[in-house]
């Protein structure tokens, strides 16, 4: 029998109906963002002159991080709806987070054309600024000043004319907003930091102090390390900052600085190591090498090296060099000429069974500055190469620096030992042996 054919529900012919603005609205709201992209959709589908529609779609999709289909929205909202503030101001915004200043400011320009509000003159400022117009964006703020600017924005453009190089220009605008807001801590900062600049260091230190006595809670901080940076004694400063404010991480590295000046390596590190999980910045980074380093951790030393970038060449060939990787401790070495450099790469030729080039690279250094470091690995160049009588001189003269060198002592013997002179030899093995000198103690028992 033939299967008889089924009817179709009437429905599936029809549309389906589009939600509604207040359903869109509501799932933006619970952050719903892709939903609600979904159905900003469908209403434009229906009606693309909806602004609403067009503006919350642009909003949901920005909220999601997708961001080239948010500037898409906020760019057809701006064609279909030109007057309206909101899609260029959106727009805008969405350039800045693309890393795109000049579209952004573009942008920014025609929303402040429609509606000169603080916002569109911050956010102009802002692309103008990253795109590395430092006196535009201080201009644009200026013109848009107007009475009733709040402190944000006056504080702003004093931050604008500071990084435009208008020190001067900036202090009327500070002490303006400090007479409106006393207790905004990053416009006494600034004004500290520009009259120290000037000159002014003790109206710098009375100006902190007038802040700090207005400013409260963990706002102070900043304060207090500005004062820090300007004072002879900073450390109880830099204590009390970091106290109030453990995320303030220049604090932190300032005091692990202190101790690793002091040579208090392991004290350093829990404050380093605060600093840099809150900024993992190079000088941080290069700070830990060295408190790693003066701790013989060696492969902790090696990564905060690499870590801090170009800076930390010389720390990670050093690093690289006690963990046995002598070849890549050169490469790193070379371009190199610091004395300090140049003395590494010298003592690992010598390890490396290249005694000439060890001696060509060691002997002016040590002629330079007469390092008994230097001098006691260029007289073991000397002795490699059978030039027992110049390794000699060297040696003496650098025992009679540090006469408690055992391996100056054992290369003597060795000098001595080769001009045939064995009975001196014997004696320097045996104070070489006496200051630890393993080699002059496995030597002697021969």
């Amino acid at each position: 029998m033939t299967k008889p054919l089924a009817f179709l529900p009437l429905f599936l012919g029809l549309a389906l109906a589009a939600p509604s603005l207040e359903q869109a609205e509501a799932l933006l709201k619970s952050g719903e963002y892709a939903q609600a992209a979904l159905a900003y959709e469908a209403i434009l589908a229906q009606d693309y002159g909806r602004v609403e529609a067009h503006l919350g779609l642009g909003v949901a999709l920005f909220r999601a991080g997708r961001l080239e289909e948010a500037r898409f929205a906020f760019d057809q909202m701006t064609r279909v709806f030109p007057e309206r503030y909101e899609g260029h101001f959106n727009l805008g915004q969405v350039y800045l987070r693309l890393g795109k200043p000049l579209e952004a400011a573009e942008a920014f320009r025609k929303a402040a054309a429609l509606r000169p509000t603080e916002e569109a003159y911050l956010g102009l400022a802002a692309a103008l600024a990253q795109a590395g117009k430092a006196k535009e964006a201080a201009e644009v703020l200026r013109q848009g000043l107007t009475p009733d600017r709040s402190p944000a924005y006056r504080l702003a453009l004093a931050q604008a004319l500071y990084a435009a190089g208008g020190r001067a220009e900036a202090v009327p605008v500070l002490y303006g907003l400090l007479n409106q807001d006393p207790k905004r801590a990053e416009a006494w900062e600034l004004l500290a930091r520009i009259l120290a600049e000037e000159g002014l260091k003790g109206r710098a230190l009375r100006e902190l102090d007038r802040g700090l006595a207005q400013v409260e809670g963990k706002a102070r901080a900043r304060l207090l390390l500005r004062k820090a940076l300007l004072s002879e004694a900073p450390e109880p400063l830099l204590r009390e900052a970091y106290a109030l404010d453990p995320s303030l991480w220049e604090a932190a590295y300032l005091l692990g600085q202190a101790r690793l000046r002091a040579g208090q390596a392991k004290e350093a590190l829990p404050y380093l190591l605060s600093a840099y999980r809150t900024s993992p910045e190079p000088p941080v980074a290069l700070a830990l090498a060295g408190a790693y380093l003066r701790l013989k951790d060696y492969g902790s030393a090696y990564r905060y090296a690499d870590e801090a970038g170009p800076p930390g060449a010389f720390l990670k060939a050093q690093a690289a060099y006690a963990l046995g990787k002598r070849e890549e401790a050169l490469r790193l070495l070379e371009g190199n000429g610091a004395p300090e450099a140049q003395a590494l790469k010298g003592a690992i030729l010598l390890e490396m069974g290249r005694p000439e080039e060890a001696v060509a690279l060691l002997r002016p250094l040590y002629e330079a500055g007469r390092d008994p470091q230097v001098g006691g690995n260029l007289a073991a160049g000397l002795v490699a190469l059978g030039r027992f009588g110049e390794a000699e001189l060297i040696l003496r003269e650098v025992l009679g620096r540090t006469p408690r060198e055992a391996s100056a002592w054992y290369n003597l013997g060795l000098a001595l030992r080769g001009l045939g002179r064995e009975g001196e030899a014997n004696r320097a093995f045996r104070q070489a042996a006496a200051l630890g000198s393993n080699e002059a103690q496995a030597l002697l028992r021969r």
